[in-house]
């Protein structure tokens, strides 16, 4: 079967096409037109679709060197060979420059064709690279536009710890558009302590490949504070060889908040924010088994706090209950555990501490608690107070049970003492 060709023929000699064409004839099914102008140039190009131009050099009004312009003009790459009956090497070699693929001498025939065919097959390759171009141009694009879509930071380097790419998410965290990012690495765009940390942890996965899965706490472009988790793996090229990495930062500071919250809530009294019963159950057993003895206990109870309650409301009894509660946390060390185990209970534990250091604990309290009345405040603040100190060795349980004891034995003689 015959292939067929498209030809555009820039020539103003119709002898000369004529022979052009009949030669053609031998080899293809050709269409053709015939110019010799720019503007019929232009029309037929944007008009109609080419395989190949073949032109004269030299036209009273036209030049195979101004129709190479109108071709590169319109981004046409179509194959173009001179065929001239009188050009010299000076002007072949511009000609060639210009974009010209190739010249033939008009009439030698047995060099056109081959030339033609010649120029056809580039030109096929030449689209198959433009459309593996185009192709290759589409995934890049829709990739992008994939993991712009995701918001956490992701980012890919070379082996070099060079970036290659990342997402919008990425932009937003390093504070720096994405051209500002590729082809740089950690330590151009990110303060010191970052990069290293990037850069340590990086160097510890292209030495062991795989992947790397790790919690972190880093600074954002705004100077905020985020705990992260770090997901990180090595890629390989077409070829097998190491490619380099793709990472991406997990933003977890709300989940951590949330937990940190949750964990609060789990050991806290709420009305307080002193430790609620279960965490001083938990202390009280792990210092049981500790080291930290001589271990005391203080037990506390709020006077009058049903009568309160009862007269003036429990908001009142609520307020009296805080009150209660900063006085004891005001007035005992740091290392002490100072719980609410009851409505109107309190117990602290004191590692270290022997009755010295817990006479001189409740005697900061009373005096917190005589300050705070002389405030004039709606109902002044009483409380009972029991205390016992346990050696190595002796049950902290019962250690409890005897401050909580005291602690009544305090309480009863303030009722049974006339105002």
């Amino acid at each position: 079967m015959t292939p067929s060709l498209r030809v555009l023929i820039i020539e103003d000699s119709e002898d000369d096409c004529f022979f052009l064409v009949r030669a053609l004839k031998k080899e293809y099914d050709i269409t053709y037109e015939r110019v010799d102008a720019e503007a019929p140039l232009r029309d037929i190009l944007t008009g109609e679709q080419w395989d190949i131009v073949l032109s004269d050099y030299f036209m009273p009004q036209f030049d195979a060197l101004a129709a190479l312009t109108v071709l590169q003009e319109l981004e046409l790459d179509l194959p173009f060979i001179i065929v001239s009956g009188r050009i010299g090497e000076i002007e072949a070699v511009k000609a060639m420059k210009a974009g010209a693929h190739d010249y033939i001498m008009k009439g030698d025939f047995t060099r056109l064709m081959p030339a033609i065919r010649r120029e056809l097959r580039e030109a096929a390759i030449r689209e198959e690279r433009r459309k593996a171009e185009r192709d290759l141009r589409e995934q890049l694009h829709f990739r992008q536009v994939l993991i712009d879509s995701i918001p956490a930071p992701i980012f890919f380097k070379n082996n070099d710890g060079i970036f290659l790419g990342c997402n919008k998410a990425f932009e937003s965290f390093s504070g720096l558009p994405q051209s500002e990012i590729v082809g740089k690495s950690m330590a151009d765009i990110a303060p010191s302590s970052l990069a290293d940390r990037f850069s340590e942890t990086d160097n510890e996965l292209f030495r062991h490949g795989g992947t790397q899965i790790y919690e972190s706490t880093i600074s954002f472009a705004n100077g905020t504070l985020h705990d992260v988790i770090f997901y990180k793996a090595t890629f390989n090229n077409i070829d097998n060889t190491p490619g380099g990495l793709v990472g991406t930062i997990l933003d977890i500071t709300e989940r951590k908040q949330t937990e940190e919250k949750l964990r609060y809530m789990s050991t806290h009294d709420p009305l307080t924010g002193l430790y609620n019963r279960g965490y001083f159950q938990e202390e009280l057993e792990r210092l049981e088994l500790g080291r930290q003895f001589p271990v005391s206990i203080v037990v506390s109870d709020i006077d009058k706090l049903k009568y309160v309650n009862d007269t003036l409301g429990h908001a009142e009894g609520d307020d009296l209950i805080t009150r209660a509660a900063l006085m004891l946390k005001g007035a005992f060390r740091a290392e002490d555990v100072v719980a609410r185990i009851g409505g109107d209970e309190f117990a602290v534990l004191l590692p270290s501490a022997d009755a010295g250091v817990v006479e001189d604990a409740l005697s900061r309290v009373l005096t917190k608690i005589e300050a705070s009345n002389a405030t004039g405040v709606s109902f002044p603040l009483s409380m009972s107070f029991g205390a016992a100190t346990a050696s190595k060795g002796e049950r902290l349980e019962e250690t409890l049970k005897l401050a909580d004891k005291r602690m009544y034995e305090q309480k009863f003689k303030k009722t049974r003492t006339p105002a």
